[in-house]
């Protein structure tokens, strides 16, 4: 059985959804006002983030300033060691954008990592949103997690145990293909409402004793 994990990385991997608070410190809070539209399913994160992005009025150099306040979440760092020297694969699913994950992930000096995302361009003193990963099913997700899990199943030698961990309303899609799931936040009232079974968890030193408990890691 191989054990693979899937991180999300807004609120999960980053301390803080740093997606949601570029988009809305630069559009002066415009964004919100098309939230409520994509956790009722009548936006899709495509439509939603296309839309986000467009309300940013920034330059290159002040959005990488505004990066500079945002932390990577409590353990995240050992944790990516101790899934090393386990020989356990981390890759990183998110919705979020490729220029701010890499950054935050360079600067914690933790790069390497497989991530998953979309792609922002800093162009013309705002961002475009471009969606490189094609899903086949899924309509909702820019990036569909519960597809790039199942890609990466298809792609293995043998059988996976596939642990998630997430926070929000985007990780939905995960917890259907995830076999050990922790939850906080949106994704854990999702996970409630809907009678998934899932773990609690604060940091990442919480997610790697819970998976020391049950076998997945050893530290």
């Amino acid at each position: 059985m191989i054990n693979a994990v899937f991180c999300d990385f807004d609120g999960t991997v980053a301390r803080r959804d740093i997606g949601y608070n570029l988009y809305h410190h630069f559009s002066n809070g415009r964004n919100d006002e098309v939230i409520p539209d994509w956790k009722a399913g009548r936006l899709s994160t495509r439509d939603c983030l296309r839309l986000e992005a467009s309300m940013v009025t920034a330059s290159p150099e002040e959005v990488y300033s505004f990066l500079d306040q945002f932390e990577l979440n409590r353990g995240f760092v050992e944790f990516t060691a101790l899934c090393r020297a386990n020989r356990v694969p981390l890759t990183v699913l998110s919705e979020g954008l490729d220029f701010y994950i890499d950054y935050l992930l360079e600067r914690h000096g933790v790069s390497g990592i497989p991530v998953h995302t979309n792609v922002g361009c800093l162009e013309n003193g705002s961002i475009t949103v471009k969606f490189p990963q094609q899903n086949r099913h899924c309509k909702r997700c820019g990036n569909c997690k519960g597809e790039r899990i199942e890609d990466f199943r298809a792609a293995a030698a043998g059988p996976v145990r596939a642990i998630f961990v997430g926070d929000g309303y985007s990780d939905a899609c995960a917890t259907r293909e995830a076999d050990i799931i922790f939850a906080k936040k949106d994704l854990e009232e999702y996970c409630r409402t809907h009678h998934i079974e899932f773990y609690e968890y604060d940091d990442f030193f919480d997610v790697a004793g819970t998976l020391e408990e049950l076998g997945c890691l050893n530290r």
